[in-house]
C-alpha cells in the first residue's frame, strides 16, 4: 500500500499522539500508535488505558489499512526529513518504508510495524450532551486553577480538576490541595447539565492545556469518561472516582479586612523575599497595616528581608499573617489584572485573592501560624 502524506502534518499528528505514551511501558502494542488509514486521511491513534488521543489528517492513499508503529521512532526520522510530500510504503507484513521526494536525499527508511488486532478500542467522542467553549477561555479557565492542584496521589479527589456547572450557561473549574484553592467561573455557548460535577485528572488536564489553541472545542461526558474535541484531535479520559470536597465550605463568607494592591509591584516583593525562605513552606510573614504592607522572609542560616509596598486598605489596625510565599505567587502569575484584591479576618482565616474586575475568579490561601515574639 502506498500513502502519500505532508511531512510536516504527519509529524505533527504522531507527535500529539504520543506524547501520552510513556517510554518506559512494557507492553508493546501501547509502546505504539495505532494508524488507520483511508483513501483520503490517516487516523492516529494511541492510549495507555487512561488516556486516549484520536487525531486525523489529510493524506492519499490506494487502499485502506490499519496498523501500529512506534511513534517516537516515526517522529524522530520524520524530523530529521526536509519539508515537503513523503511517501510511505507499506507491506503485507508492516514494513514502513519511508521515502522523501527531496531530491538532494537518495535514501530508504524502514520501521517494523505490527498488526492492530491486539491494540484496545479507544472510545469515539459522545457527541450527546456535547457543550462548545472557546479554546482560548477554557485555556486560561485551566491555567487559573491548575496550579492548585495536588501532584501526589495519595487522596487522588486532589489530583485533577473539578469541573461543575451550578448555573445555566457557567461552567466552574476549581482545584484543591487542602492547602489552597482556585476557582473561576466562565460562560459556555450552551446550557451543561453538570450538577455533581466530575473531577478531570491532573495529567489529562496538562494534555488538554497543550492541545488548546484558537476557535471553538467540545467537551463531554459519558458514565466514567470525560471527552474533548479539540480542531482535529479527540481526547477520551477516565474520570477521577471520588467525591471532590465542598469547596464553598472553604471560602469565607465575608472578610472583615479588604486590601487592594498592585499585582506586578506584589509579586516583585515576593519573589525577592523568597530568596530567604526554603521550600517546601517557603514561610513569609505580610503585615497589613492602614496603607501599606510589610513584606518580611526571615531564615536563621540564610538571612532576612523587609520590604514595605503601599496599598489600599480598611484595616483600623495592623494584621500580621503568615503565608506560604510560591502559593501567593502561584495566584498572581495568573491574574491578568493591574491589581488584586486580598481579603483576610484573623491571623488563622483563610486569606482570600481576586483580581481587580474579575469577581468570578478566586483564590484561597491558608495561612501560617506565626510565632509569637
Amino acid at each position: 500500500m502506498i500513502l502519500t502524506v505532508d511531512k510536516d502534518s504527519i509529524q505533527r499528528s504522531i507527535m500529539i499522539a504520543d506524547s501520552i505514551i510513556s517510554s518506559k511501558n512494557v507492553n508493546t502494542v501501547l509502546s505504539n500508535c495505532l494508524f488507520n488509514i483511508s483513501r483520503d486521511s490517516v487516523e492516529i491513534v494511541s492510549t495507555d488505558n487512561e488516556i486516549g488521543i484520536r487525531t486525523r489528517l489529510d493524506a492519499v492513499a490506494d487502499a485502506d489499512m490499519s496498523l501500529t508503529v512506534n511513534g517516537k521512532r516515526f517522529a524522530s526520522i520524520l524530523k530529521e526529513l526536509p519539508k515537503g510530500e513523503i511517501v510511505l510504503d507499506i507491506s503485507n507484513s508492516y514494513q514502513v518504508n519511508i521515502k522523501t521526494r527531496a531530491k538532494d536525499i537518495k535514501a530508504r527508511y524502514t520501521l517494523v510495524g505490527t498488526s492492530r488486532d491486539e491494540y484496545p478500542t479507544v472510545p469515539f467522542f459522545a457527541e450527546d450532551n456535547a457543550v462548545e467553549i472557546s479554546q482560548s477561555v477554557l485555556k486560561d479557565m485551566l491555567r487559573k486553577v491548575i496550579h492548585a492542584a495536588a501532584i501526589d496521589t495519595i487522596k487522588p479527589v486532589f489530583n485533577g480538576v473539578y469541573m461543575v456547572s451550578e448555573r445555566k450557561g457557567k461552567v466552574t473549574l476549581v482545584a484543591t490541595d487542602s492547602r489552597r484553592l482556585s476557582m473561576v467561573t466562565r460562560s459556555v455557548e450552551n446550557d451543561v447539565e453538570l450538577p455533581e460535577g466530575i473531577i478531570i485528572p491532573l495529567r489529562t488536564v496538562n494534555e488538554i492545556v497543550r492541545l488548546l489553541a484558537g476557535g471553538m472545542c467540545s467537551f463531554s461526558f459519558f458514565e466514567n469518561q470525560c471527552f474533548f474535541k479539540i480542531g482535529e484531535t479527540d481526547l477520551i479520559s477516565r474520570i477521577v472516582e471520588g467525591q471532590f470536597p465542598n469547596y464553598r465550605q472553604v471560602i469565607p463568607k465575608e472578610q472583615h479586612i479588604r486590601t487592594v494592591l498592585e499585582t506586578k509591584r506584589l509579586a516583585d516583593a515576593l519573589r525577592r523575599a523568597m530568596v530567604f525562605t526554603k521550600e517546601p513552606a517557603n514561610k513569609i510573614i505580610l503585615t497589613f497595616g492602614k496603607d501599606s504592607l510589610v513584606v518580611e522572609a526571615k531564615t536563621p542560616d540564610l538571612g532576612e528581608s523587609s520590604e514595605e509596598i503601599p496599598m489600599e486598605s480598611n484595616a483600623t489596625e495592623a494584621l500580621q499573617v503568615g503565608i506560604n510565599a510560591q502559593f501567593l505567587m502561584d495566584s498572581l502569575k495568573e491574574m491578568d489584572a493591574y491589581s488584586v484584591m486580598i481579603g483576610l479576618t484573623g491571623q488563622m482565616s483563610p486569606i482570600t485573592i481576586t483580581p481587580d474586575g474579575d469577581s468570578d475568579c478566586l483564590s484561597v490561601i491558608m495561612p501560617i501560624q506565626v510565632k509569637s515574639s
